[in-house]
Formats: C-alpha cells, structure tokens, sequence
C-alpha cells in the first residue's frame, strides 16, 4: 500500500508532503485548476512524487483533464457520477492510450459506481467515509467484498457519529489500524489517501500522518 495526501497542486502544500517523507498525492481540482493545467503540470514535475488526480465534481472538460493526467504521469484518475453516457464514452476514449487507472467515487451508496464499472469498465475508489456514513458504522462482513473490487482507496479520521468529517486517518488510530488491516488482508495494494481538509495540510499533521502508516506498516502500532 501507498500512503497518499490529498491537496491542491500547490508548492506551498507539496514542499510540506515531502518534507514529510509522504510518497504520493492525490491532486485536488476544480475548473479553475484545470484552467491553469500546463503551469500545475510545471509544479508536480518539480517533486518526486506519485499522483493521482480527482477530477473535478462539476462541469465537463475531458482533454483538459487528460492534458493533467498525462502531464503529470498520474496513476489513477478518480471521477465522480456527474457525465452522460456520451461524455464518458468520450473521456474514456481520451484517457484510453494513457497508463492509468479510471475509477468512480462512491458519494451516496456503494452500488452507485457498479453500472459503470459493468458498462465501461470503470474500476472502483471506495471512499471509507462515505461507505461508514451510508451504513452506520463498519460491517466487516460487507466491507471485505467491496475492499476485494477496489482499485483506489479515499479514508480519514471520520468515526461514525463524530463530526471529524475529512480529518487525517490518524486523528482516528483504532479504526484507521483496523481498516489498514482489512484492506492488507484482501490483498490490496494501491494508493490510501488520506482525505484532510485544508486546516490540516501542515508540516506537523503530515509529519503524524507519515509516522502513524509507517507504524502501522512496520507492525508497531
């Protein structure tokens, strides 16, 4: 498994995720971003970093989105179900000659992604906080199913009835260990990003953010 921060491609926030020793990145945008894409491309080009890229929750700007995608040498590309069918066999078709991978967010419910995984192709990123919202909690007996269909994995401190929506996996370590166990044992080895809001994309969270999956992956947690 790779640990992945998620922020905008910006070199104030990407000076303090390497500075943390942090391998990856999943690159926040938004209309505006992609605006600004050969000068974001410049930015991630500058770091030793992995990327992923979410792609924007409104508005429809696939070549831009590909121009980011290739220019950064991105992994996986993440989308929410905001396309018509004729746009996302155009965008499909446009990140089609690309090496990575095209996966789908699960917003309201788990099963929303699973037509357009069966129809096109699309593969799987299982947002942990969401998936807990929508079922109350964590069912290891449904989580380990759809953890197995996974490509991508979004997570964050959120603990069920608390309000620590997008907040660092470690801000909650019990559950976050015993997620990063269920996932290590369907075998799954992609990127876990770890979704913070931007009060807490400093130096000192990364820093936490860092030593907690170091631990938890050396076996000290």
């Amino acid at each position: 498994m790779i640990l992945a921060a998620k922020c905008a491609p910006q070199r104030s926030v990407l000076d303090l995720v390497v500075e943390a020793g942090i391998e990856a990145v999943e690159i926040y945008t938004d209309n505006n971003w992609l605006g600004r894409v050969d000068e974001v491309v410049e930015v991630c080009r500058s770091y030793p970093l992995r990327y992923a890229i979410h792609a924007p929750s409104d508005g429809y700007e696939p070549d831009l989105i590909v121009d980011l995608t290739e220019g950064t040498g991105a992994e996986v590309v993440v989308f929410h179900n905001i396309y018509w069918e004729d746009e996302w066999e155009y965008m499909l078709k446009r990140l089609k000659p690309l090496s990575c991978r095209v996966c789908m967010e699960n917003i309201s419910s788990a099963v929303e992604p699973i037509r357009y995984m069966r129809r096109f192709g699309i593969e799987r990123c299982l947002d942990l906080e969401h998936l807990i919202l929508e079922v109350n909690g964590i069912f290891e007996e449904s989580f380990i199913p759809l953890l197995k269909q996974t490509t991508h994995i979004h997570m964050t401190g959120y603990t069920f009835g608390s309000q620590d929506w997008h907040t660092p996996i470690h801000h909650a370590p019990q559950q976050s260990i015993y997620l990063l166990d269920l996932l290590k044992k369907t075998g799954y080895s992609g990127f876990v990003v770890s979704e913070a809001r931007k009060a807490y994309q400093t130096l000192e969270e990364f820093k936490r953010l860092y030593n907690f999956f170091q631990g938890w992956k050396e076996g000290r947690l």
